[in-house]
């Protein structure tokens, strides 16, 4: 995922360490703000939310989509 997040950030000219981070925040075990804490980035927290979120809607989307072509 972090990986991912290093790519695409490439290739959108963002900051590629910053998106991969903000990739790994909502993987991490320690917590919401734990990766971005310890790489001293807590500036991303607003970023890295409203990208969750907004990932976490295309997906469910994307997935009745996907449920109602299998019927």
């Amino acid at each position: 995922m972090i990986g991912s997040g290093w790519f695409v950030g490439k290739m959108l000219n963002m900051h590629r360490v910053e998106s991969a981070l903000a990739t790994a925040r909502h993987s991490g075990l320690g917590g919401a703000g734990a990766v971005l804490s310890a790489a001293e980035r807590m500036g991303l927290m607003p970023f890295a939310q409203i990208s969750t979120r907004i990932g976490g809607a295309t997906m469910a989307v994307v997935a009745v989509f996907l449920l109602k072509l299998r019927r």
